[in-house]
């Protein structure tokens, strides 16, 4: 059955049509809680309507005081006017015009009109009140606008921000490339802190604006910012393929995408979005026609703002997580390999939730590459660059993990032009969208319809794959002091059937009094720190834990991500930093030392935002 839907999807997805959904895309300015966001979810429920699949919009609260498992639903905002003129004596030049190019403005702004001295300021410059004053300037800034808008504009009395900072993508975009895209830039407001403003400029501008002002040039900035922020209701779109087999379980399989992001974000995430829509129209096109058919379980395909949707879905009805048996997540599947530098990329869930699903998913990638014949004929091989890699969280397969859902991602990464305005539909390539479109539907189609005998082949597939990896990772070692225990191990791998115990902590005292964190709510660990429930409410010290949190704990922000992925009441302090040594070979300490904090400190940090709890048990 595999090779028969893989061939049947092939001949269905079209590349070129996906192309065209992505170019419809971009034409709507997607903003997470947005007029712009709503309509391109309006057109993604038309094109399902028309296949024929029952379209089911649900909403959630934007108001910027919901949360859903512990991620804050962001409050609507809508842009009608912003411009910002430089002024320098009696000349005028205007700089930033978002009618013209969205990502000109910081994303959420408030409404400003007023004329501003410009001042530029590096990462390390003074802090107000220490060297200099920044108090009713435009501060010209490359750090990341929310930090800057908390020191520069909360902290120093600022007026606003004028942001000219990228975020490097080593080997494909370091500072000379692209030096005229602009950078995707927003606010993201808690409940409680005070709201500003900012405009974009590319690092060019910014460099030549700096450069005028380091000569003596007095120069301001005349801003002008109609825009508001409103409650609202946010849509969540999906639909169904449902199951066919009498007594359906009511098991679905999911794919999901991102519809969110500022125009035009072509492959982040227009070519999700699109892929996702091709590939429920091919399942759909072989179901009318007989050819496939679900068995137990559905195949569900869904749009969603990024993080907050896939919560919000989940979080309106607790069983859904529960009813899922796997997931696939679509993020940035489009990119024309040679102009973005991009290798695609499969995304695995931690080795210690045992997932089925990436074995799957990697099968069917490289049955539905298209081979090139060698030189002299017998060989072949792709010109598709792929790879596959550790868990690292980040998008929408995060909040499915951490509620226990076998969910992989397919990703093109690195992208020459991610969050900038240089990520436009000719960056993509009709080829990579079909290809992902095909991996989707065939890897939900097949675990819809697989009965005794598909899931026979599958479990055989994954314990080959369990045993490929085992050897692999010997691969090249000699070390005198581990080949004893290597040629065990690989005597292990051979063993049919044989498993690991997923903590098999190494020989060491037990605790006298092991410790173990439990989640309060399923989701992604927050990212965006000053989001975390409460965060203004927090102790100096405590904030000043978590802004410094990634930069001291051994692994940074992947160590924190599989330690909350790990935690789920049963396993100990030790056993969670054994998994994550194990998943990444990051060591960190189950009790912090000296400065370095270790993940007692975490999860009593997170304790404090109402996020986990930490039971110690008494001694026995």
């Amino acid at each position: 059955m595999f090779h028969a839907l893989l061939e049947s999807v092939r001949t269905t997805v079209s590349g070129v049509r996906t192309l065209e959904t992505v170019r419809e895309l971009t034409r709507f300015h997607r903003i997470q809680a947005s007029p712009g966001y709503d309509d391109a979810a309006g057109w993604i429920a038309g094109r399902l309507d028309a296949m024929g699949l029952r379209v089911e919009r649900e909403d959630v609260a934007g108001d910027g005081r919901t949360r859903c498992l512990g991620s804050l639903m962001p409050q609507g905002w809508a842009c009608s006017r912003a411009v910002a003129t430089l002024v320098g004596g009696s000349s005028r030049e205007r700089m930033c015009d978002y009618e013209a190019e969205r990502l000109s403005l910081v994303q959420r702004s408030g409404p400003v009109r007023g004329r501003f001295p410009i001042v530029a300021l590096e990462e390390d410059a003074a802090v107000p009140g220490r060297g200099g004053s920044v108090r009713g300037a435009v501060v010209l800034t490359r750090s990341a606008v929310h930090a800057a808008h908390r020191r520069w504009v909360v902290e120093g009395g600022a007026a606003g921000l004028l942001y000219d900072g990228r975020r490097l993508v080593p080997p494909v975009r370091d500072a000379f490339d692209d030096p005229d895209a602009l950078a995707y830039a927003s606010f993201w407001w808690n409940e409680t802190e005070p709201r500003g403003w900012g405009f974009v400029m590319s690092p060019r501008a910014g460099l030549g604006l700096r450069e005028r002002l380091r000569a003596g040039e007095r120069l301001e900035l005349e801003a002008e910012i109609e825009a508001r922020a409103f409650d609202t209701r946010i849509p969540l779109v999906s639909a169904a393929i449902p199951a066919a087999a009498p007594g359906a379980s009511g098991c679905e399989v999911l794919v999901v995408s991102h519809l969110c992001h500022p125009q035009p974000s072509a492959n982040d995430n227009a070519s999700g979005a699109a892929a996702n829509l091709e590939a429920a129209r091919a399942l759909a096109t072989l179901a009318a026609a007989g050819a496939w058919k679900p068995a137990a379980r559905a195949v569900r395909f869904l749009w969603v703002p990024e993080l907050t949707g896939t919560c919000a879905w989940l979080a309106q009805d607790a069983r859904r997580a529960s009813n899922l048996a796997a997931a696939l997540n679509l993020d940035m599947v489009g990119e024309d390999q040679e102009r973005c530098g991009s290798t695609l990329l499969l995304e695995r869930p931690p080795c210690f939730q045992g997932s089925f699903a990436e074995e799957l998913l990697l099968r069917i990638r490289r049955a539905a590459l298209d081979w090139v014949p060698s030189y002299s004929g017998p060989g072949h091989f792709s010109m598709m660059r792929m790879a596959e890699v550790p868990f690292a969280a980040g998008s929408d397969h995060a909040v499915l993990v951490s509620c226990g859902v076998p969910c992989p991602m397919l990703i093109q990464w690195p992208d020459r032009y991610y969050h900038s305005s240089h990520d436009t539909p000719d960056k993509c390539d009709p080829r990579s969208l079909a290809l992902a479109a095909t991996c989707a539907a065939t890897y939900a189609g097949f675990l819809a319809a697989a009965g005794g005998r598909e899931l026979e082949w599958l479990t055989e597939a994954v314990a080959r794959g369990g045993r490929r990896r085992a050897l692999e990772a010997l691969d090249g070692v000699g070390d005198a002091q581990v080949s004893a225990a290597s040629g065990a191990f690989e005597e292990f791998a051979r063993r049919e059937g044989a498993c690991v115990p997923e903590c098999a902590l190494p020989s060491r005292p037990a605790a006298a009094q092991p410790r173990r964190p439990r989640r309060a709510a399923d989701g992604y660990l927050e990212f965006l720190w000053h989001l975390l429930p409460g965060f203004d409410r927090l102790t100096p010290e405590a904030r000043a834990f978590w802004i410094g949190v990634e930069g001291a704990i051994p692994g940074g922000r992947t160590t924190l991500e599989l330690a909350w992925a790990a935690c789920d009441g049963t396993r100990t302090l030790e056993e969670i930093a054994h998994l994550a040594w194990l998943e990444s070979g990051a060591r960190v300490r189950p009790e912090g030392m000296g400065a370095e904090p270790g993940l007692r400190e975490l999860f009593e940090h997170l304790g404090t935002a109402g996020l986990a709890a930490l039971r110690q048990e008494a001694p026995a």
